[in-house]
């Protein structure tokens, strides 16, 4: 299965997240809105003699505190389902760097990155350990000036920022620098729906 047709999936299965997530928050926010006004409400007929001004007070205080915790609710919902979906992902380019279909996946992802970047500069290309003969196969074929480095890390290490494949890209001194790994492009997907999400749930309480 291709970067393409995995994100796709990602994106097929976070919309369906989406619209869970945003039917249970409305029924969430509205379970915890009816509880707020029956115990607003049950507030008012104890203390209808302190006066209508502090009572009113009183029931929004209430009834914003019920939206709030609603939508932290959904957030925690919403980040535990991101994550999950994160999760399986990974577990498809873990299987998918070790396929045949990796080897032109690398090389759609450096002419990406190339194309950013000039390919008529040195330039110093880090890879995986594993992918280095690979990287410097396709950096021949492209015809590049290039360095090829493999200090990347690998997904089963237990180094920080572990690496699943692709490859980051800078010029020989450095100044400019592009990260285009399947770890990135994934981060990438989850903070597009992480906002995407937010706006939905947050919409909804302006709309109350």
């Amino acid at each position: 299965m291709s970067l393409e047709h995995i994100l796709q999936a990602l994106e097929a299965e976070t919309d369906r997240q989406i619209a869970e997530i945003e039917r249970a928050a409305q029924a969430e926010i509205e379970r915890i809105k009816a509880e707020a006004e029956a115990e607003a409400e049950a507030v008012c007929r104890k203390h209808r003699a302190a006066g209508q001004a502090m009572l009113q007070v009183e029931r929004t205080r209430r009834l914003n505190r019920a939206k709030l915790e609603a939508s932290q609710q959904v957030l925690q919902t919403r980040e535990k389902l991101i994550i999950a979906a994160l999760a399986a992902t990974r577990q498809h380019l873990v299987a998918l760097t070790a396929a045949e279909t990796y080897p032109p996946l690398l090389r759609q992802l450096t002419e990406e990155s190339v194309a950013t970047l000039g390919k008529t500069q040195p330039l110093c290309l880090r890879a995986r350990k594993t992918d280095v003969e690979l990287m410097n196969q396709i950096a021949q074929e492209l015809g590049l000036s290039a360095t090829v480095i493999g200090d990347l890390t690998d997904g089963d290490s237990s180094e920080p920022a572990p690496c699943l494949g692709g490859l980051a890209v800078s010029t020989a001194d450095n100044r400019i620098s592009l990260t285009n790994t399947l770890e990135a492009r994934l981060q990438r997907v989850a903070q597009l729906y992480r906002a995407q999400i937010a706006e939905i749930i947050f919409d909804g309480r302006q709309e109350d």
